[in-house]
């Protein structure tokens, strides 16, 4: 069962427009609205329209009726009425979009927990099976008959978000395959002897990686774990920003997460504060556990690591801190014992991620590589 907590739907019963007295009823002066198809055709490309609402607010919609609403030519031709007489009003319009926008993006930001937790360990075939039943929820719940009750637009806003955003998630997987599983190949090398460059590199490695000491108080960190930084802000978020990469979550073969520079800004917000520069993000007390794919564990690495080095320049926070919020915020990492457990994999886990980072071709992971290039310590192919 979904929308367990979404007022004005019930989980078995549907839309709940009992209280329809109280409200207008709308209506097309070519009838009463029907519902879409009743199966969801799941070999079309995009079956959303782009509607604008005005002040930068943009939704995708499916849903055919509240399409005539909202697409409605009041001045040229109004062809919405109101209680069966009455044409619309654009400012009543408006009301309404606004009602159906903020349901919109709460479905946006509750995907993954509507589909449910345990949708991110799933193997591929088991993701699109999953997201093939939740679509067809969301579709079959996905129609207006004409009750313009509050809580019944806010209903279909949060349903037509959670519908687009399984529909992109299906998009994103429906060409994968599990990877073969093949039998290792052991290779046995000669004994060479390495030159002396290397094996610096190699004790600088194993220094940076070595458990430190959690900080005395008074250290660049506060009561609520935030990390402060020194290191320019804008690179900071540039470089985290790779998580809105769509190509690099395709390389990675998992489900993207983030999907606006705001859940970036939140997200940092949450893990860091600025130390002397004006805060171009919000800082956040409130805790939030992200629910990701174990796939994202390499990636995160490299961000994190990525800005402690950075910032280490400037504040001698412990790298050990950095791991903390790792494991205090992102479920990748639940499955480690100890925080000094991803300390010690850290260095290796983001070189795979830093390939990755460089074979996508989005304009978020071209940005967040440029920034990787600035790591003094970094060692990248030509």
């Amino acid at each position: 069962m979904y929308f367990l907590n979404l007022k004005g739907f019930h989980p078995i019963a549907g839309i709940n427009t009992d209280n329809h007295n109280k409200y207008p009823f709308l209506e097309s002066t070519d009838g009463l609205f029907e519902p879409d198809d009743f199966e969801f055709n799941f070999n079309r490309s995009f079956p959303f329209e782009r509607i604008e609402l005005g002040e930068g607010k943009s939704i995708y919609m499916s849903e055919p009726n509240l399409l005539k609403v909202f697409k409605n030519t009041i001045p040229e031709d109004n062809k919405i009425l109101v209680n069966n007489i009455k044409p619309i009003e654009e400012a009543y319009t408006r009301e309404l979009a606004e009602i159906f926008y903020n349901g919109y993006t709460g479905g946006m930001a509750h995907f993954y927990e509507e589909i449910g937790q345990t949708f991110l360990s799933l193997e591929i075939e088991q993701k699109k099976q999953t997201l093939r039943e939740f679509i067809t929820y969301c579709h079959t719940n996905l129609y207006f008959e004409g009750f313009a009750i509050p809580e019944v637009i806010y209903a279909l806003g949060y349903i037509q978000a959670s519908l687009v955003k399984g529909f992109q998630e299906y998009s994103n997987l429906k060409y994968l395959k599990e990877k073969e599983q093949m039998p290792p190949v052991v290779k046995v090398y000669p004994v060479v002897k390495m030159p002396e460059s290397y094996v610096k590199r190699e004790q600088e490695v194993l220094v940076e990686s070595a458990p430190e000491p959690i900080p005395a108080q008074g250290t660049a960190t506060d009561s609520h774990n935030h990390i402060s930084l020194r290191y320019p802000a804008t690179d900071i978020f540039d470089l985290w920003c790779a998580l809105l990469d769509e190509q690099l979550c395709q390389l990675m073969q998992v489900p993207q997460v983030f999907n606006s520079e705001d859940d970036i800004k939140e997200l940092l917000g949450r893990l860091f504060k600025l130390d002397t520069q004006g805060q171009i993000w919000p800082v956040s007390d409130g805790a939030h556990f992200y629910q990701m794919a174990p796939g994202y564990q390499n990636l995160l690495c490299l961000l994190m690591h990525a800005t402690y080095k950075l910032n280490t320049t400037y504040l001698k926070v412990p790298q050990m801190k950095y791991c903390e919020l790792l494991k205090s915020n992102f479920s990748p990492f639940e499955t480690y014992e100890s925080v000094g457990d991803i300390q010690r994999n850290m260095t290796k886990k983001k070189d795979s991620a830093i390939d990755f980072v460089h074979k996508s071709g989005g304009i978020y992971a071209k940005k967040a590589y440029e920034v990787l290039r600035k790591v003094p310590t970094y060692i990248f192919k030509s």
